[in-house]
């Protein structure tokens, strides 16, 4: 009997060898997996590999709500079978929405530009070489930050119908612009991320504002809506407004708008929604294109 125990041990760890190995080479050659620690796995947050261990007294469903993701996909990636019975310290897999499976024609520019990201925050996430071939098939992780500064190839096309130009932040930030109008905060909610540089020679050209599920978003001063669409899925809906005198906000990651393009707006006039999906605004203040400091032009 005592041999019987450690032959079932023993075959039980080779399994949870092998499943972990192969989770390693799933994610070859674009990302090495990390077995995380289950101390360490935080609520809200799946890890990058997807992998977490079962607590204590867990179901399909507090996972679901914990991680905030489909109980019918915990039970068909995990092959789980009635009643779902889950034991502690068991290994799931969990989607991770920042996993991407590469398609036939994918290059890190394009992935860069649907998804909103800096292509040098992609090799850097996935340990990538500039020179790296994509193969079909494999995966990759893209990046939770969002490269807003893509919204000028939006505006310059649609407002401008020009090709995008280098923006001399030094210039527009050097002194405030004379007679310019006085903007309102377009949401009210916590500022996350404020204008100007950051990184190796980023720029956020705008502020990013947290905001509460279902909170109005107003249009920072009175104008046409110039622009609404989404041209770029992860930046949720997009709103331009043109103000007089060559003046533009513009409004991103709105869950819900209530306006049409080519509609009159008042100033304080609410414009769109937030929701739990998305819950950060993304505004710009541009003056000729260039975008400001919001912070030196809102009352």
């Amino acid at each position: 009997m005592f041999k019987f125990i450690l032959l079932f041990l023993f075959l039980t760890s080779c399994k949870t060898a092998e499943l972990i190995e192969n989770v390693k080479g799933d994610f070859a050659p674009e990302k090495k997996a990390t077995i995380f620690n289950k101390s360490n796995v935080l609520k809200d947050n799946i890890p990058t590999n997807g992998m977490i261990f079962v607590k204590k007294n867990e179901t399909i469903f507090s996972i679901a709500n914990e991680y905030k993701v489909i109980p019918k996909d915990i039970i068909e990636d995990n092959n789980l079978i009635k009643p779902y019975f889950l034991k502690e310290n068991q290994i799931l897999f969990l989607r991770n929405k920042n996993i991407y499976i590469i398609k036939q024609g994918d290059t890190l520019d394009k992935i860069s530009l649907r998804f909103a990201v800096n292509k040098l925050d992609v090799l850097s996430l996935n340990k990538l070489k500039q020179n790296h071939i994509l193969k079909v098939g494999n995966k990759i992780l893209i990046p939770v930050k969002r490269n807003y500064s893509l919204i000028d190839q939006i505006i310059d096309k649609k407002i401008y119908n020009v090709k995008p130009s280098k923006k001399n932040y030094k210039t527009n930030e050097a002194k405030k612009i004379k007679n310019a109008p006085n903007f309102i905060w377009p949401a009210k909610g916590k500022i996350i991320k404020g204008y100007g540089s950051f990184g190796k020679g980023q720029h956020n050209d705008g502020i990013d504002i947290k905001l509460n599920n279902n909170s109005p978003i107003y249009s920072s001063h009175s104008g046409k809506i110039a622009f609404v669409g989404s041209q770029i899925k992860k930046f949720g809906n997009l709103i331009l407004i043109k103000h007089d005198d060559g003046w533009l906000t513009a409004y991103s990651n709105i869950a819900k708008y209530n306006v049409k393009q080519g509609q009159s707006v008042k100033k304080k006039q609410v414009i769109g929604y937030s929701s739990l999906s998305e819950d950060v605004l993304h505004f710009q203040i541009r003056y000729k294109r260039n975008p400001v400091n919001p912070n030196s032009y809102i009352d």
